[in-house]
């Protein structure tokens, strides 16, 4: 039944308003002025073409900006330059590594410095990494996300909120560097998909449009740091989950290694030796099981709306101006509909996707991207960034487990786990694994 209704919340998008916990959250954890939530604030229109409120055109700023992520976010020739460049970006951090040469890691520490490094150049540009306090802070502010949601007071937590202040600065000053040296006149007419200023059109659409709304330069700086942290916390350690499960597993290492072939192909587009068809990798039967598997495990979304109007859900009446919210990760682990013999529901199982009977899997027992009409735009790009990431570890290196590490460095006795863990997207890890890496001889010669 608790599928069903959150399929029911789903279905009553129109009913249902989501902005409000936007603000939120950009107010409480990303910095915005109120005085620019306040004009936020004004439009409850909704984000879908059909107004919920009459409403002038020109101030529909949240339908605006959703139709700015559809634009570069889901349509396939969007999708696939960012993809392309993403593959291009995360090529020249490994190319670094020389081949033949051995280092002993942790995954996750690997990918936060390097996934990190492309993606944020993929989606921002170059610049803002020039900043090296963003660098450095990026990964406290991720880890005291939740807490600040919380609004626990400066004094108690003061680690936190330097982080996010100090993520928040050098936005601030990437902001003004791209305003001040990008080319108005000539992206405007050639609307390019990427610049070094802003790094992709996303980026210098979402700054034209909040402008033109009136949000302050300070507001608008919250908010591009949110979209650059939503990006990255999210698909990083989803790309760390993925490779964890295979890697410490040397059959399905294997196996893994051997699908993949039928996606890698000759450097074209990037500086590696080998490129990605990323056509053929969103189709590999194993590859894409073990992603939605580590989805089903490791991705816990509030499922949070306010009512717009009286709806009935499993007959019962909420009533306009209540708040709904639903946890998915229960959905995820219910073992009437996730278990099989001898794989309970709560544990991986990277053939899980593969069966047959996930065919008929509902959206409400599923919906690692929430649903609706707010479902995560960036939802395609995602995939793509994550599949790619771990195909190019995979095929790029030889990958040997050592020993399970706490974020600190310590020894632990276990892997990342879900024992404190925040519904906040994709879980954050808890635990790493230590890996011995060697840089493989592939595809050219």
């Amino acid at each position: 039944m608790g599928a069903d209704n959150i399929q029911a919340i789903f279905r009553n998008s129109k009913h249902l308003s989501f902005e409000f916990m936007q603000i939120r959250i950009a107010q409480k954890v990303k910095g915005l002025p109120a005085e620019d939530a306040s004009k936020l604030s004004v439009d409850v229109s909704g984000t879908g073409s059909k107004a919920l409120v009459e409403t002038p055109a020109d101030a529909r700023i949240w339908h605006n900006l959703h139709s700015i992520y559809l634009s570069n976010l889901t349509e396939p020739n969007a999708v696939n330059f960012l993809t392309s460049k993403f593959i291009s970006e995360f090529s020249k951090q490994l190319d670094h590594i020389p081949f033949g040469e051995s280092r002993t890691l942790p995954i996750y520490a690997f990918l936060q410095q390097n996934m990190f490094t492309a993606s944020t150049t993929t989606l921002a540009g170059p610049q803002i990494l020039k900043h090296s306090t963003f660098v450095r802070a990026f990964w406290d502010y991720d880890a005291a996300f939740m807490t600040l949601m919380q609004g626990t007071p400066r004094f108690i937590y003061r680690k936190g909120w330097e982080a996010r202040d100090q993520c928040l600065e050098a936005t601030k000053k990437w902001l003004a560097s791209a305003r001040a040296n990008v080319n108005w006149e000539t992206v405007s007419r050639d609307n390019p998909d990427w610049e070094e200023n802003f790094g992709h059109r996303l980026l210098r659409q979402r700054e034209e449009s909040l402008v033109q709304y009136g949000i302050s330069f300070e507001g608008r700086a919250s908010m591009h740091m949110g979209l650059i942290w939503a990006i990255n916390a999210n698909a990083i350690p989803m790309a760390a989950y993925m490779l964890i499960e295979i890697i410490r597993s040397p059959i399905l290492l294997h196996r893994v290694r051997e699908e993949l072939s039928a996606a890698m192909v000759s450097g074209t587009k990037s500086c590696a030796a080998l490129d990605i068809d990323i056509r053929t990798l969103a189709s590999l039967p194993l590859l894409n099981s073990i992603y939605n598997e580590c989805l089903r495990l490791r991705s816990s979304i509030p499922i949070s709306r306010r009512l717009r109007n009286d709806i009935e859900i499993d007959g019962y009446t909420l009533c306009a101006g209540n708040y709904i919210l639903a946890p998915s990760w229960l959905s995820h682990v219910d073992e009437s509909v996730w278990a099989s013999p001898e794989h309970p529901a709560r544990e991986f199982w990277a053939e899980r996707f593969m069966q047959k009977e996930r065919a008929q899997t509902k959206l409400g027992d599923f919906c690692p991207y929430g649903g609706g009409s707010v479902i995560c735009p960036g939802r395609f790009f995602a995939k793509h960034e994550i599949l790619a990431a771990v195909a190019m570890v995979v095929t790029a290196f030889d990958l040997e487990f050592v020993k399970y590490v706490r974020l600190d460095g310590a020894d632990s006795e276990r892997g990342p786990g879900m024992q404190n863990a925040e519904s906040r997207g994709i879980v954050s890890l808890d635990r790493d694994v230590v890996v011995t890496m060697r840089k493989r001889m592939v595809g050219k010669s």
